[in-house]
């Protein structure tokens, strides 16, 4: 074995190491810039009454709201997962397994529309649900995904119907 393989073994190990220092500090220094823009949501709703409860669904993102391309990382929204969602008069719970709930209160909705494309995810046509919302005037937009059309569906349709919007697909 020459002599030369162990330090070139070293030198890669470092570069390694350096650049996933590197994107660690990004993502921290991304979070907390978007941190100081908006507070914390709800990790519940204040008074939870009746709805509907979907299971088996993925979180996909929350991004800046017109900047499906933009993630917000602040405040455990960059953590994709699967949960459930429950929606009322109330607002809207995301309750994903192993990161923490998202609450938005019925007065921060905004609308709720069909999306194909987010962040580094492309499904089939309007297999996204988009929701729009806002916290302390910063306007977000989260995208869930549902397993199955039923649940996509009926989803979409129990937050058009409550809400009071009509169909806007971003295209």
């Amino acid at each position: 074995m020459p002599a030369r393989y162990p330090i070139m073994a070293v030198l890669v190990s470092a570069i390694i190491v350096f650049l996933a220092i590197a994107a660690f500090r990004a993502w921290r220094t991304r979070a907390d810039a978007q941190a100081a823009k908006f507070s914390a949501p709800l990790e519940w709703l204040e008074h939870p009454s009746g709805g509907r409860q979907w299971a088996n669904l993925q979180y996909v993102a929350t991004s800046v709201r017109g900047e499906p391309l933009n993630r917000v990382t602040a405040h455990g929204l960059g953590s994709r997962g699967f949960g459930k969602v429950t929606a009322s008069t109330d607002g809207v719970l995301i309750e994903r397994t192993g990161e923490r709930s998202i609450g938005i209160p019925f007065a921060q909705l905004i609308g709720v529309s069909r999306a194909t494309v987010a962040i580094d995810r492309a499904v089939e046509t309007d297999g996204l649900i988009q929701i729009d919302w806002q916290q302390d005037g910063f306007e977000l937009s989260t995208f869930l995904r549902a397993t199955n059309n039923d649940t996509r569906k009926n989803l979409y349709n129990y937050l058009t119907e409550l809400l009071g919007t009509k169909e806007n697909s971003n295209d």
